[in-house]
């Protein structure tokens, strides 16, 4: 039961929220009454959402007594301010990773409202049995060793988080990325999945990448057309890539520049993020939480154009779960986000984030269904 001082606060912040005061009901028209009956709907499921994250934040304290050695003495605001501000997969990855710490260093209060942002983005039943799947992981201990390495299948992943970080800065209305591009990564065993460019007649592996370079940044690379020997040209804007057996990409490379701009007129460079680098070194060994969290500031460095830093937490990521499955998550979240921002991107955050989970959990690597990245969705068998 939720303490009755507890519900007053919640109910209090409800009305602050909506900033709405009792009316004389006799005085109102019909308009005014059906919106200000909205408003109290409204408000009722902030005060239900309310109560369930402040349940569950109750929850994980008891479940994660003595679980973490957290050696730190970062404050509550610290740890809940760590200087990034993560948009759909890098929110809800970042959000996920650091509600446990803040639970384990007893900020129950700035945990509860980090779950209330999580509800936002993942929904209220997802960020529960997201965050009971992480518990689950740090009881387990240190995660599955991984000896999936390999660095031409590295660079597809920061590849696909290149892309989650654009979609991120699309869905905030701004201004795209620009690059000199000078060379090809040929990575076996995938397939480079967006909008193909227009092509006269069927391309060689020679013809294809000619084309493509022509096209300079704008093509992402090209991708063979299954065993057949001819190849497409596709186009960077939503593209990814994912694994596939029986097929191979060749990826331009490019030196990727924001065109983001301060108002004086000056370019955004500031790679260094003490309030982040803190946090790390809170959850760098903490099992589960380490993975979600490179992962999450590997999109934001690459969102703020800090690509040697994003790569490095790429890498990170990758010693957990091998780049296999960093790959497929990263390309299908990618994959589904490209199809529509707004619903599109929260569909493909949480497709994502159930896929890296799920990962984790697994003895063995999963097998994902590669035609379902056509449509814009994974499926996890």
């Amino acid at each position: 039961t939720v303490n009755p001082k507890m519900k007053m606060k919640h109910h209090l912040l409800t009305l602050i929220l909506f900033q709405t005061s009792p009316l004389p009901q006799s005085k109102l028209r019909p308009s005014l009454t059906s919106k200000i009956f909205q408003v109290e709907k409204e408000s009722q499921v902030v005060e239900d959402d309310l109560s369930a994250a402040h349940q569950l934040v109750l929850n994980l304290s008891a479940s994660l007594q003595g679980q973490l050695d957290l050696q730190s003495n970062a404050s509550c605001a610290e740890l809940s301010n760590g200087g990034w501000k993560g948009k759909g997969f890098s929110q809800g990855l970042l959000g996920l990773a650091i509600v446990p710490v803040l639970v384990s260093a007893g900020c129950l209060f700035e945990a509860q409202v980090l779950v209330m942002q999580l509800y936002a983005v993942l929904g209220q039943n997802d960020t529960h049995e997201y965050l009971q799947d992480i518990l689950v992981l740090i009881k387990r201990g240190k995660e599955r060793d991984s000896s999936h390495m390999s660095q031409r299948h590295l660079r597809a992943v920061i590849f696909n988080i290149h892309q989650l970080a654009e979609v991120g800065e699309k869905d905030e209305g701004k201004v795209g990325r620009r690059g000199q591009c000078y060379g090809w990564v040929r990575v076996k065993g995938t397939r480079l999945l967006g909008q193909a460019a227009e092509q006269s007649k069927r391309l060689c592996l020679e013809e294809a990448l000619q084309t493509c370079g022509s096209l300079g940044f704008q093509c992402a690379g090209v991708t063979q057309d299954g065993d057949s020997g001819y190849y497409h040209v596709i186009l960077r804007p939503g593209s990814h890539v994912v694994p596939s057996f029986n097929s191979e990409s060749w990826i331009q490379t490019c030196k990727v520049r924001s065109v983001r701009w301060r108002r004086n007129g000056g370019p955004q460079h500031q790679c260094v993020n003490e309030k982040e680098e803190r946090v790390y070194t809170v959850v760098e060994w903490i099992p589960a939480v380490s993975t979600l969290y490179n992962l999450g500031t590997a999109v934001y460095y690459a969102s703020v154009s800090c690509y040697d830093t994003a790569k490095e937490r790429a890498i990170f990521s990758t010693v957990d779960l091998g780049t296999d499955a960093l790959m497929a998550a990263t390309g299908g979240t990618a994959g589904v986000a490209g199809y529509a921002l707004g619903a599109g991107l929260k569909t493909g955050v949480k497709a994502g984030i159930k896929y890296l989970l799920n990962s984790m959990k697994e003895e063995d690597d999963l097998v994902v269904n590669q035609n379902s990245w056509e449509n814009g969705t994974i499926t996890v068998q």
